[in-house]
């Protein structure tokens, strides 16, 4: 009775329910249709797509260095001064991965920031370093030198594996070049580096890491050839200068 009595005046026609409309044919119609009900699901699976593909193309694409070198200051350093020294450095260099050009990354870390929390990202990226020995050539000035790597250097143990060679500005028994009074110093690109920045191969004696031994031989020719000024010869010898 109560249904009755809610649904008094109201026709049977009022209460079928709407007839489901039916779907486009033309493909104008059917586009539309997809449109509106898959609109976000479609920009999201572009958007992902676009991601992807720029990932993938920086993967293929990105030059793989033939040398990484952590270059450790405690200034800021322009990159004109950079990118001169990795030139410099690359003119003497060989082609490891057979990509046809030499390549030097640096690994610039920077002590003395404004910013504490990127001062402090710097220091751990330092450690890490030390740490792993996936970087074996190192420039720093000379207070990083002796504020992050000669307190390490206790009982006999030093850092920098000995060049041997002949060259002026070497020290602590020939294991690191500092640049001071060098021509390379006096060029105008370096105006605003350091007046004592060292070179050196760091020491990995006992390491059993057929990798590591590699990288040290591949550093090792080239901080020589770079200091002897004789580049390293572009089909993969051993270079004369070892």
């Amino acid at each position: 009775m109560a249904r009755e009595w809610a649904l008094r005046g109201v026709s049977e026609e009022e209460l079928r329910p709407p007839e489901k409309p039916e779907p486009p044919k033309d493909p104008k119609g059917k586009l539309e249709n997809f449109w509106y009900h898959y609109k976000w699901h479609t920009i999201a699976a572009v958007a992902a797509v676009i991601v992807l593909t720029i990932l993938i193309a920086d993967m293929v694409t990105k030059t793989k260095p033939d040398y990484s070198i952590v270059f450790a200051t405690q200034n800021y350093v322009s990159s004109a001064a950079t990118d001169k020294l990795k030139s410099e450095l690359e003119a003497y260099g060989r082609d490891i991965n057979g990509d046809g050009k030499v390549v030097v990354q640096f690994d610039t870390i920077v002590f003395s920031l404004s910013d504490y929390q990127v001062n402090t990202a710097n220091q751990m990226k330092f450690a890490a370093h030390l740490s792993a020995k996936d970087m074996l050539i190192f420039i720093v000035d000379k207070e990083t030198y002796q504020n992050a790597i000669a307190i390490h250097e206790k009982d006999g143990y030093k850092f920098f594996s000995p060049i041997g060679v002949e060259v002026e500005g070497l020290e602590d028994g020939g294991r690191y070049w500092n640049w001071k009074g060098s021509e390379l110093r006096k060029l105008q690109e370096m105006a605003g580096l350091p007046e004592d920045l060292y070179f050196g191969v760091r020491d990995i004696s006992g390491s059993t890491d057929k990798k590591s031994k590699e990288v040290y031989e591949q550093s090792m020719e080239l901080i020589k050839a770079f200091l002897t000024k004789k580049p390293l010869e572009p089909t993969g010898t051993t270079s004369a200068n070892k």
